[in-house]
């Protein structure tokens, strides 16, 4: 039984990867040490990591006009192993979806940028008996986020050496206490395996999409999500108790002034149930876990992939547990002929520190582009 399973583990790969000309597996190598994240983790620097992955890819050939715009990016899935040389953190496992974006190319050479997003397990999380020292992984199940810049060596048609320095973090956004995260900061070595043997593309900074009108929209969102409470810690080992609940009205618009990106701003109403545990029981009522913001926003469209970023400013509030600002960092996808409709997945953190990961749904209700300009 175990055998035939062996046998569909390394089939698997080429049975996805029949016939499709454009795809690769990349296995590699990987080795790190861990980021102290706080004056009082400086131990961590200590810990190293030692790693594999597989990643499946494909590399996009410009079918899609968003793909020249962006010179020819790649996009995949990676699974990733790594064991630690102390027991508090012993072995992790993430699968992640994982996008590479080209700096430079020429017909030998091409340096990347890559983000990645997925879920990471991990085998020894914090327990109050048998791992109180981990303060750090508070649940088997974690977010994983990977940042990496690398550079491939073309070696042939089918075949490219690829080096990437890698950034990776996992923690589970305050779902469950304790959770400081971690953050290794590692080096990959492999060997990108091409199907078929793959044309040289081309690079160029004035790449277009002739068929783009600059736009602008109006949106209305709505965002969710739950954590546990630093107030509710138990002091002896990090752990919380009960879930509280998030909310975000979102009210904005958005200018595209071009196909790769957009920006705007907007106001926040938000909910948070985490306020009844820090406001004096004098101030406890429903329209005081409520409060008003300003943000700016930022997307960086990959079709119908978005990259979204904003930053916030409390307008008003009847707290001071919070900082005075947030931000929000996350991704969405388009959704609907026009791409009116969005879903997506953000952290929102108060100074970096996360408050909690919150679901979003969206639509931008009115969008209209730009009068054509009239030759005198």
């Amino acid at each position: 039984m175990k055998f035939r399973w062996l046998v569909w583990l390394f089939l698997l790969p080429a049975a996805l990867c029949h016939g499709q000309a454009n795809l690769y597996l990349e296995p590699s190598v990987r080795v790190g040490r861990v980021i102290p994240n706080a004056s009082n983790t400086s131990f961590l620097s200590h810990v190293s990591t030692y790693g594999c992955e597989l990643r499946l890819g494909h590399q996009t050939t410009g079918k899609h006009d968003w793909e020249r715009l962006f010179n020819y990016p790649e996009y995949g899935l990676c699974l990733r192993y790594a064991h630690f040389d102390t027991t508090m953190f012993a072995e992790t496992a993430a699968l992640f979806a994982y996008y590479n974006g080209t700096i430079w190319r020429n017909h030998r050479w091409t340096f990347h940028y890559q983000f990645g997003v997925g879920v990471a397990y991990w085998s020894n999380p914090y327990n109050e008996v048998t791992n109180p020292a981990n303060r750090f992984i508070g649940s088997h199940l974690n977010a994983h986020i990977d940042l990496a810049l690398g550079i491939d060596c073309r070696l042939t048609p089918q075949v490219a050496l690829t080096l990437r320095a890698n950034f990776s973090h996992s923690s589970n956004a305050a779902m469950k206490l304790p959770n400081m995260g971690i953050n290794p900061l590692s080096g990959a070595i492999g060997v990108k395996c091409y199907l078929h043997k793959q044309d040289t593309l081309g690079f160029s900074w004035r790449h277009r999409d002739t068929s783009f009108v600059k736009k602008n929209s109006f949106y209305v969102s709505v965002s969710a999500g739950t954590r546990q409470s630093k107030k509710d810690a138990v002091v002896k080992n990090g752990a919380a108790g009960p879930y509280y609940f998030g909310m975000s009205l979102h009210i904005g618009y958005m200018r595209q002034p071009h196909p790769k990106f957009r920006y705007g701003g907007g106001f926040d109403i938000n909910f948070s149930g985490e306020l009844i545990r820090h406001l004096p029981e004098e101030q406890q009522r429903p329209g005081k876990y409520i409060n008003e913001a300003a943000f700016v926003a930022f997307e960086v469209l990959y079709g119908r992939l978005v990259l979204h970023l904003s930053g916030a400013v409390y307008l008003n509030r009847a707290f001071d547990y919070y900082t005075p600002f947030y931000e929000r960092a996350g991704l969405r996808v388009l959704l609907g002929k026009n791409r009116n409709h969005f879903v997506g997945a953000a952290v929102k953190a108060h100074a970096g520190s996360v408050d909690y990961l919150e679901w979003t749904y969206g639509c931008h209700f009115v969008s209209f582009g730009d009068k054509p300009k009239h030759k005198k």
